[in-house]
């Protein structure tokens, strides 16, 4: 969290490298929406306020820092866009019932330990609940013009995902799996006794007992199943998918404890099914067409707009 006020401290410092010195820095006029102008007090508001919201909602470091980047680069056109759309939707009478701004709130509280953790964090983060409440409304309202004037417009039929899909094979095709029984034998507080344990049961196996039954005896968590490369531990992968069908590995010492693996069979990389696959394909036309659907549509704000900005 320091990290990310000191980012957030330093984007504001570049903001500032570009004024000159000789104006007010708050009342400097940066541009102007039709008959209103934005100061750079109300684009650092606008950081700010979308700063805190983003650690209010408990999101990502990684996230919020990628969010403020482009902020930075691109902070005046997304105020300007954000309040061409409230202008909208002002335009429209949207109103925000109170109770939706309180159940967003009690929302992003849940994401804190206690409602004082929640309300320090504000107060570190110099905003009020009040601040917060406001900032709540405007993304209600802005989610729900274009909920209706973009989203509720799409349709995606079905025949598109068909054609998707068979257009695009190449992206839905599996990789080679492999299924595993395993046993796992965590580490207690004596290594030697787990690896003594491990071995016992890895000769119990070679001297032809049934590795499952083995398995009942001495694992301590599930098989692995199926998986495919990728999804386990680099030194695990590394002795599994040398296996041939029906071998048993060596004892293979992770973090936590020992793994005895047995393959038993290899399942060929193999194109996935439209039924397996026709949600995210859907998924993924529906945001292809929301994105050309709204850029159109905000550039249309746009053009019935005043928009100028100051350089």
């Amino acid at each position: 969290m320091r990290g990310l006020i000191k980012f957030f401290l330093l984007l504001i410092f570049n903001f500032c490298l570009f004024l000159p010195n000789a104006w007010p820095l708050d009342d400097a006029i940066i541009g102007v929406v039709n008959d209103e102008t934005i100061t750079f007090k109300d684009l650092n508001d606008y950081l700010h306020s979308t700063y805190v919201s983003l650690v209010a909602e408990g999101r990502k470091d990684e996230d919020i820092k990628e969010i403020m980047r482009d902020l930075q680069a691109n902070g005046i056109h997304r105020l300007i866009e954000d309040k061409l759309i409230l202008s909208r939707a002002n335009k429209l009478k949207l109103e925000v019932r109170e109770k939706l701004v309180d159940d967003k709130l009690q929302e992003l509280k849940g994401q804190y330990p206690s409602e004082q953790v929640f309300l320090d964090a504000l107060i570190k983060n110099g905003i009020t609940i009040s601040d917060l409440r406001n900032k709540i409304r405007d993304q209600l309202k802005i989610d729900f013009v274009v909920e209706e004037e973009v989203k509720s417009k799409i349709y995606v039929n079905p025949s598109e995902v068909t054609d998707f899909y068979q257009q695009n094979k190449d992206q839905f095709m599996k990789k080679e799996q492999i299924q595993l029984d395993s046993i796992f034998i965590g580490f207690e507080e004596d290594k030697a006794k787990t690896k003594a344990k491990a071995q016992e049961a890895l000769k119990k196996i070679n001297e032809g007992n049934d590795f499952n039954e083995v398995a009942k005896e001495y694992s301590q968590a599930p098989s692995l199943g199926i998986i495919e490369e990728g999804q386990l531990l680099a030194s695990i992968e590394e002795v599994v998918f040398k296996l041939k069908d029906g071998e048993v590995s060596s004892l293979v010492e992770v973090e936590r404890g020992i793994y005895i693996f047995k393959l038993v069979e290899r399942i060929p990389s193999q194109l996935a099914s439209l039924s397996e696959v026709k949600d995210s394909v859907y998924n993924f036309v529906f945001k292809k067409k929301f994105q050309e659907r709204f850029n159109a549509w905000l550039q249309k704000l746009k053009k019935d707009a005043y928009i100028e900005v100051k350089q």
